[in-house]
């Protein structure tokens, strides 16, 4: 038997397979052209109770989930179709959450609810009270562990009676009365008339100390206390006055945070503070600082060296405020811009 081979055409490639074969010549084995897909969110829909919070300037609304961690805006488009909102209003929201944003869906349909103006009102004030942030505590005063918050008032009384650790006194203009523990106790005399010095807390009224000094013909000695300091100082005014220091502290104040010190006096700031300015020896090396101005007349204001008076001022509570060193001369004054 004879077998027939037959041996086809060999097939000629097309222009691509030539192309594909060239660049095999030339990319690296190693090299791969697979993308690797880009990885899913992880996305969550979830239906949350939306109490809202404020309303932005463009007509959208801040809103938080109620008694929830989630918060969100609702769009002005989304807002309009709910018509007139107020503060602690809710309604039902489907949201998409991811492990970045928390997006709305949808509104769910006769889902808002609004609280009668009453309750409202109690509801935004909780709210608030929730979002407002501690008060940032006040420094320690050397009269008491810390500043009372009321207001302070003044008040001329006639001491009724004595001991040795208190005194009771009676408002010369008023009905007022009351027996105070007093460590001062001993410098008063039956029907000396005095300033007494009260807080008011929440509407009682707390004993903080009394002034006499000013009722004495004798100069009052450094470091007595003068709570009515705030009714008598002038601009330009020196005091002694616990100050901050403004810089690193020398080696022993490492562990305090201010000492008492001269000032000049600027101005009230509020029925409680003051505005300083620390004084300073001229020839140290704060005193060579730019910023600070030389006082001329030192001498008649009261100093015993040459001093400069700081660039930058210092609120001062009024508990701080000790003895009245003296005053500036007017040229000092208008170096200071002080009238």
């Amino acid at each position: 038997m004879r077998y027939l081979h037959i041996v086809g055409k060999k097939k000629k490639p097309n222009a691509f397979e030539e192309a594909l074969s060239e660049l095999r010549k030339v990319v690296p084995a190693s090299a791969s052209s697979y993308v690797a897909p880009a990885p899913k969110v992880k996305e969550e829909q979830r239906i949350v109770t939306a109490e809202f919070l404020r309303r932005n300037d463009d007509g959208s609304w801040n809103w938080e989930e109620f008694n929830g961690s989630l918060t969100g805006i609702l769009s002005t488009e989304q807002s309009a179709t709910l018509g007139q909102l107020h503060e602690s209003d809710t309604v039902r929201l489907q949201v998409s959450i991811t492990a970045t944003t928390c997006t709305v869906a949808q509104i769910v349909p006769r889902s808002l609810r609004q609280l009668p103006d009453k309750e409202r009102r109690e509801r935004v004030r909780e709210v608030k009270r929730r979002h407002t942030p501690p008060p940032t505590p006040q420094k320690k005063t050397h009269l008491l562990s810390a500043p009372p918050p009321g207001t302070r008032h003044i008040i001329r009384a006639r001491v009724t009676a004595l001991t040795e650790s208190a005194f009771t006194w009676q408002a010369i203009d008023g009905a007022e009365t009351m027996t105070s523990p007093s460590s001062r106790a001993h410098e008063l005399d039956l029907d000396q008339r005095i300033n007494v010095v009260l807080e008011d807390l929440r509407g009682k009224h707390s004993f903080v100390d009394f002034v006499a000094h000013t009722l004495r013909a004798a100069q009052h000695s450094l470091g007595e206390l003068t709570l009515d300091a705030m009714y008598v100082l002038e601009p330009g005014d020196i005091v002694d006055a616990f100050l901050e220091f403004s810089g690193i502290p020398g080696a022993h104040d490492a562990d305090r945070i201010g000492k008492t010190r001269p000032a000049v006096f600027i101005g009230k700031v509020n029925a409680n503070t003051l505005s300083l300015r620390g004084l300073t020896d001229g020839a140290g090396s704060y005193g060579q600082r730019s910023g600070n101005i030389a006082i001329r007349d030192w001498q008649e204001a009261g100093l015993k060296k040459p001093s400069v008076v700081q660039e930058k001022s210092q609120e001062v509570d009024i508990a701080d405020v000790w003895v009245t060193r003296g005053k500036l001369t007017a040229h000092d004054r208008s170096a200071l811009g002080l009238q």
